[in-house]
């Protein structure tokens, strides 16, 4: 009954096809499991849970909510156009993975460098170009890697650079409709045109540039030494088929081809090419945000929660504007748009108030978390410092924003 109440016949094939998947890659962790038999099963246990913590918290707060409301999940609830698309981009980025595409990108540019300074520049607007086409979550997995690397290399410095690579590809991401999770939701939700949407996220862009490229100057322009890279060759069929493929996943996206259609081609395509991309797909993500669609599909029901929230979305555009910023530092800036578009329609307010509030505190945005995470760091001294620089940051774009938001709310 949660699956079909409200799916018409192409979409239960589509999600019926979805399950599978995942289905299919439980089993696969299943079958991965019996090979650790002589471990503990408590280990297992710890190992399984590290991994997707906040999948099973999140399914956590689901059983929680549904218990405290005395209420069921609906399938209504959930956007499926969003849930399909990230998972044909998460195909996608994770063959550009698999044939160095990433890599070879990054070294090229890197190769521009001289100075402590340039390689932030250059890995800033690296990260906000990935992330404007492969997300941010993609843009943090494949840089900060890289960051440590060279930084092991040149010991230069650390946090502020860290940061304004985080910074750039939340915000870099914020510019295209499957750039992060709530510009899909948003896009979908609304129905937007894609003339639309630029005209609300490129403002955004280019202040958020302005503002990135002036706090690089902040790092000294010390020449660095020679660096030894891994030379990364591309087979220029495989490239062809990857950007194919993404092409096809943005045309989906894009509402050009039907998103059931381009699933099911991306998924077939992927599975000829090399069927271990579906083992690499993080299901984890995608049933934690189904799981936020729930959740926030509950809470949205419950009067007292309805009557607080639009208490005050009907205080105007800026109050809207400055809840999305607020909820975001507290829930997270994905479930935050998620329960504010249930009870306003201000589409640039919400934009704006979410993409911003994703700088701030580690949970603002899963980026964040992600890079933190990537970096391995344990220091209260980084994470201090992550959080002090983002909130600068989000201190400077946020009231910049705010003063230029009356013009924004003219282009719709």
């Amino acid at each position: 009954m949660l699956l079909f109440d409200c799916t018409n016949n192409h979409e239960k094939v589509v999600i019926i096809f979805f399950f599978t998947l995942i289905t299919l890659k439980m089993v696969y962790y299943f079958k991965n499991s019996l090979l650790f038999l002589r471990v503990s099963k408590m280990k297992i246990v710890e190992k399984v849970y590290k991994k997707q913590k906040i999948m099973w918290i999140t399914l956590l707060i689901l059983l929680v909510v549904c218990l405290i409301c005395h209420s069921i999940p609906k399938a209504s609830d959930i956007n499926w156009q969003t849930i399909l698309s990230l998972f044909s981009l998460m195909l996608v980025t994770q063959y550009f993975i698999q044939i160095n595409a990433l890599d070879f990108l990054s070294q090229k540019i890197i190769d521009l460098a001289h100075t402590h300074r340039q390689i932030t520049q250059l890995l800033v607007l690296l990260a906000g170009f990935l992330a404007m086409f492969l997300t941010n979550d993609v843009a943090i997995l494949s840089l900060v890697p890289l960051f440590l690397v060279i930084h092991k290399q040149v010991d230069g410095p650390f946090i502020f650079p860290l940061t304004l690579i985080t910074i750039s590809a939340n915000l870099g991401s914020a510019l295209t409709p499957f750039g992060n999770p709530q510009n899909l939701y948003l896009f979908n939700h609304y129905q937007l045109s894609t003339t639309s949407f630029f005209k609300i996220s490129l403002p955004l862009l280019l202040i958020s540039l302005f503002l990135l490229l002036l706090s690089t100057f902040i790092i000294p322009a010390t020449p660095l030494p020679s660096l030894t890279q891994q030379k990364y060759q591309l087979k220029p069929f495989s490239l062809a088929i990857a950007f194919l493929l993404l092409i096809v996943t943005l045309m989906g996206v894009l509402h050009v081809i039907p998103l059931n259609f381009t699933t099911i081609v991306v998924a077939v395509i992927a599975l000829f090419l090399n069927y271990s991309l579906f083992t690499k797909v993080d299901y984890g993500t995608l049933i934690t945000f189904i799981g936020f669609f729930l959740i926030v599909g509950i809470l949205g029901r419950q009067g007292p929660v309805i009557d607080t929230i639009s208490f005050f979305l009907n205080k105007g555009s800026v109050m809207t504007y400055l809840t999305g910023i607020l909820l975001s530092q507290i829930i997270s800036n994905v479930p935050a748009t998620f329960i504010i578009t249930r009870f306003s329609s201000n589409i640039v307010s919400i934009f704006l108030g979410v993409n911003v509030g994703g700088l701030g505190t580690p949970l603002a945005s899963f980026a964040n978390l992600l890079a933190l995470k990537q970096a391995n760091v344990h220091s209260k001294k980084v994470v201090l410092g992550f959080v002090a620089i983002n909130f600068l940051f989000l201190l400077a774009l946020g009231v910049i924003v705010g003063v230029v938001l009356p013009q924004l709310m003219k282009v719709i």
